[in-house]
């Protein structure tokens, strides 16, 4: 009973301090006309394709993303303005959004990169290291690109070595190698946590190390496959030098945010107006509820 009237209690507490903060927020944002301030949004996409998908958006959509965020005056910075900010070394304009991609698909230079460079803009791409320069039927970037994009103040960072895709249990279920230790089928056992720890630690250690080898010494940063992650994957990550984690969470970045959230507008639904809608959303009162809820959903499925 007492714990069924602490749950109550709790969410209608929330309820009323996020409508409190929203209203407050729309004043200040009415009063100077902007949506947020000292807090950064980062957008999260994976590929760009004349076919769309569930993670795929079509050249001319991504164009009108871009033409979008320019005209509503939002401030598309680079992840080294983002990282000073979060180190409290400098500030950042009202309605900053970093640009990110996942996985390092060759369409970021073929559609993203021009596009982008139209616009003055940049973005950040983090990479699976091993599958650079293959083509198991969507095609990576190669380095000879990365390396072209890095010069024009384009950002590459780690998305592991080669741990991205799922593996299995000893059940046969599928599980995040890098939150989980795998089944090793040549010897017919599962992986001691020990062997685990080491098999991660091996893989982040040599991606960050090639990362650094080709693009010179550069701030180290993470994004977790699938934003799957767990306190030892942290730890391993702190161990080698990471200090910022991207991850599937929702909602705007401040000074200080070691886990950073990400706005997922990378599919074929959202449209430029649905993008706005999004990112407007962000400091709205429904906007935070729909924040919260998703962001328990997410953990959820973590933890599954």
């Amino acid at each position: 009973m007492f714990k069924q009237k602490f749950i109550r209690y709790f969410c209608i507490t929330f309820v009323f301090l996020v409508f409190c903060y929203a209203l407050l927020n729309d004043r200040y944002k009415n009063y100077n006309g902007y949506h947020f301030s000292n807090r950064v949004a980062v957008l999260e996409y994976h590929h760009i394709d004349p076919t769309e998908s569930e993670y795929t958006i079509t050249p001319d959509t991504f164009q009108k993303h871009l033409e979008a965020l320019k005209a509503n005056h939002y401030h598309v910075i680079s992840m080294k303005e983002f990282v000073d900010f979060l180190n409290g070394k400098s500030s950042v304009p009202p309605d900053s959004v970093v640009l990110t991609f996942d996985d390092g698909y060759e369409s970021f230079y073929k559609y993203a990169y021009p596009a982008l460079k139209q616009q003055n803009m940049t973005a950040t791409n983090f990479i699976i290291v091993n599958y650079l320069g293959t083509n198991p039927g969507t095609p990576f970037l190669n380095w000879n690109e990365i390396q072209t994009m890095k010069r024009d103040g384009f950002g590459f960072y780690s998305h592991t070595l080669k741990s991205h895709d799922f593996s299995v249990d000893q059940n046969g279920n599928p599980v995040s190698p890098l939150t989980n230790p795998i089944y090793l089928k040549d010897q017919n056992r599962m992986e001691t946590e020990e062997e685990y720890k080491q098999r991660v630690k091996a893989d982040l250690e040599e991606a960050e190390e090639i990362i650094q080898n080709k693009l010179g010494i550069q701030d180290k940063l993470f994004c977790f496959p699938h934003g799957r992650y767990n306190k030892t994957l942290i730890d391993i990550g702190d161990q080698l030098g990471y200090k910022y984690y991207f991850t599937g969470l929702d909602g705007l970045n401040t000074p200080g945010t070691k886990l950073i959230k990400r706005i997922n507008v990378g599919s074929a639904n959202i449209t430029a107006k649905s993008l706005l809608r999004i990112l407007n959303g962000e400091t709205s009162v429904t906007g935070n509820l729909r924040i919260f809820l998703k962001n328990i959903i997410v953990k959820q499925r973590m933890a599954e």
